[in-house]
């Protein structure tokens, strides 16, 4: 099993933005490198959102999915 997370680095410590897979008692090995983080583009973030809009996290949002009192 292997699991990418990412996490901040304070001194020796570090804080994972996710739970740890089950590993308890297993030997692991943790490889360390600086996430990259880089500002979308207007267009990228138009296009991204464009792409979200039409698709949803499950399919088209439509009217009928949702429920209306």
């Amino acid at each position: 099993m292997t699991a990418a997370l990412k996490g901040l680095l304070h001194d020796n410590t570090i804080t994972l933005e996710e739970t740890v897979p089950p590993l308890e008692g297993q030997r692991v090995h943790v490889l360390i490198e600086p996430v990259e983080e880089t500002a979308l583009s207007a267009q990228e973030q138009e296009q991204l959102w464009r792409q979200w809009a039409e698709l949803g996290p499950q399919g088209p949002i439509s009217i009928e999915d949702a429920e209306l009192p």
